[in-house]
């Protein structure tokens, strides 16, 4: 069976597309922009945030590593060093002349008369993350993959705020007053004080203001 197409004469043989198909091409490239656009939001948002998951695992490396060491007199950056106890000589005594007394002269080990002193650090987490993030040190070419800037910790990971995207959230482990005691975790502040062994919780915080866990260490 052969099908036949009468064309009045005069007529041209290509058909011309209505306003409705027009229309409705427009529709279907509009969807597929949007489309395109949604996959390349999603596929960025999933790079970014692998990146902050792994800028905050060197974070926990670090201080997993930095945790047995902390002692030693010669771990830099010194802020982050465990406290040393300074050790005291006995009282040097001394008799006084013509009185039968003895004067008690107390003197500090291992600082002669001329020794400079060394400012010490205060011994907070400012002053520990401060050393670790400027310069030289351990985290310094780290970069939130968020904004750019250097890679910072932070209290909090807020949804209101858009800073603390791509932040890492540290928290101190503290012993609960309950029984069997579990492991209750706190906010670690540049206020708190790191001269001690600490247990830290690593997470880092998304687009959306969600904490992503990444490790338990020994700091």
């Amino acid at each position: 069976m052969v099908f036949t197409l009468d064309v009045p004469d005069g007529a041209g043989t290509v058909l011309q597309p209505s306003s409705t198909d027009i229309v409705f091409l427009l529709l279907v490239g509009v969807m597929l922009a949007a489309v395109g656009l949604v996959g390349w939001h999603d596929y960025d948002d999933a790079r970014r945030e692998f990146a902050a998951a792994s800028h905050a695992r060197v974070w926990a490396q670090w201080l997993s590593e930095a945790g047995p060491q902390r002692g030693r007199s010669n771990f830099h950056p010194q802020a982050c060093a465990l406290a040393t106890v300074k050790e005291e000589q006995p009282p040097l005594a001394i008799m006084l002349e013509g009185s039968g007394r003895e004067l008690l002269i107390r003197t500090e080990s291992g600082q002669g008369g001329d020794a400079p002193a060394q400012t010490p650090s205060d011994g907070s987490w400012r002053a520990c993350e401060q050393a670790l993030r400027e310069g030289r040190g351990a985290l310094a070419g780290l970069r939130n993959a968020y904004s750019g800037e250097s890679q910072a910790s932070t209290v909090r990971c807020d949804t209101a705020d858009p800073k603390t995207a791509g932040a890492v959230l540290l928290e101190k482990a503290k012993p609960s007053l309950t029984e069997p005691r579990p492991l209750q975790f706190s906010p670690l502040t540049p206020d708190d004080l790191v001269q001690t062994p600490l247990k830290l919780r690593v997470a880092v915080c998304d687009r959306w203001g969600h904490t992503r866990h990444v490790a338990d260490v020994d700091f």
